[in-house]
């Protein structure tokens, strides 16, 4: 019949209920929509390779600092008469990275410490900086899966990979060349 209306058409239409209140016209949702995986997958390889990119700055700053620390105590050493073969034990170095890094230094004076308080400190320092090294080795290996990973996934290109990473594309796929990539997580 012409006339008469379905309960379904008046809600729909006009919003008001029979009984004189008014309802939101049509159906709402409110749910919290699904996250693509795809799309969560990219920000949290993006996200891993940020944070890897700032660990391993911070670990190479440290390395410059201690480097030339280390520098100097080597230096000092040789100029209160320790033997260079000496030195080149407690640091780890090689003799002619000893002698090198003594002829880059010649405004040095002799500071009186005893040649066994500076041969400790020196082995000290050279232990500290095969840690940071070590660690930051670490860090490199992990990019370096995440980078495989992110390449055989297609999720990223190697140009987003090189923003994220810090490193060229071209370097991005002679790193991950061949390697098996794992779960970074």
């Amino acid at each position: 019949m012409p006339g008469t209306q379905t309960y379904a058409q008046m809600i729909t239409t006009s919003g008001a209920l029979p009984t004189g209140s008014h309802s939101p016209r049509g159906y709402r949702y409110r749910g919290v929509p699904r996250q693509d995986a795809a799309a969560s997958r990219t920000e949290e390889l993006l996200g891993l390779l940020v944070q890897q990119r700032k660990m391993i700055a911070l670990r190479n700053s440290r390395l410059r600092a201690l480097s030339c620390e280390l520098n100097e105590l080597i230096a000092q050493a040789i100029c209160d008469g320790v033997k260079v073969a000496a030195v080149a034990l407690a640091s780890g170095l090689p003799t002619a990275s000893v002698r090198t890094t003594v002829l880059a230094r010649d405004d040095l004076f002799p500071s009186g410490q005893s040649r066994t308080e500076q041969l400790r400190c020196i082995a000290a320092l050279a232990a500290e900086v095969a840690e940071v090294e070590s660690v930051r080795d670490a860090i490199e290996r992990k990019r370096t899966e995440v980078l495989a990973l992110a390449r055989k996934s297609g999720l990223l290109d190697d140009y987003q990979l090189a923003c994220a990473s810090g490193l060229k594309h071209d370097e991005i796929r002679k790193m991950t060349r061949g390697i098996s990539s794992r779960n970074p997580g």
